[in-house]
């Protein structure tokens, strides 16, 4: 780890003590992408941010609304403003994206990046927009993503070859390992996968998770033959 990770890694560290010793929920294993995040300090106590979260670059978390001084400069009268933002667990944050105070956002969500989220969402959903809304539920997306992962896994590849002038090895495809590495330690050896761990999650459960599943292809070979057999 280098000095700059270190000193984050420190201040990330400070920041969330400070927003537990002001009453806020911050779960375990949360992934701060970036420096570049803002969580509101101004009312901790109304934060709630659930286990297993990735909170992606630029990203923004408010915990208040100054915006009624407008009206209390208009009409007079103090307008209140406190409501808690809540982040369930298992949740992906993408960059740029501002939850505003009051925001519920429910467990298992993707939030698109870009996107300005407010009012209740529910478990299972992929959100989007300004304002956000719901375009799909996880399960969708899920059916979604896994047509396409072996399409793109096998554009990387011819990529590869292209711009690379060389075949790619498994570990330069290792972000589609699960897609062509046979359930086997042998395998796992030979290809020289030696880590399972992925920002926010648990190295030992994506290893379970990697061993009661089934690749679409039967090994390495197999999936280069198949990503050159049409180029």
């Amino acid at each position: 780890m280098g000095l700059l990770s270190i000193i984050s890694k420190y201040m990330w560290n400070k920041k969330i003590k400070r927003l537990k010793i002001g009453g806020a929920e911050i779960g375990k294993n949360i992934a701060w992408f970036s420096d570049h995040i803002i969580v509101d300090e101004s009312r901790p106590y109304l934060l709630h941010i659930g286990d297993y979260c990735k909170i992606t670059r630029g990203c923004i978390i408010l915990t208040h609304d100054y915006s009624l001084s407008v009206m209390r400069r208009v009409y007079g009268e103090w307008i209140g403003e406190g409501k808690e933002t809540y982040i369930g667990d298992n949740c992906f944050i993408g960059m740029n994206s501002i939850i505003l105070m009051g925001a519920h956002i429910g467990n298992n969500c993707i939030v698109g990046a870009g996107s300005v989220v407010h009012g209740s969402f529910p478990d299972n959903v992929v959100i989007a927009g300004n304002p956000a809304r719901v375009i799909c539920t996880l399960q969708e997306h899920y059916e979604k993503r896994s047509k396409a992962t072996a399409i793109e896994a096998k554009e990387c590849a011819l990529l590869y070859k292209k711009r690379l002038k060389k075949d790619p090895s498994p570990q330069d495809m290792i972000a589609f390992r699960f897609l062509f590495t046979p359930r086997t330690e042998e395998k796992l050896s030979e290809y020289k996968i030696e880590s399972f761990a992925c920002n926010g999650d648990e190295p030992g459960e994506v290893r379970e998770a990697f061993f009661h599943t089934e690749p679409l292809w039967p090994d390495y070979n197999s999936f280069i033959e198949d990503a050159y057999r049409n180029r």
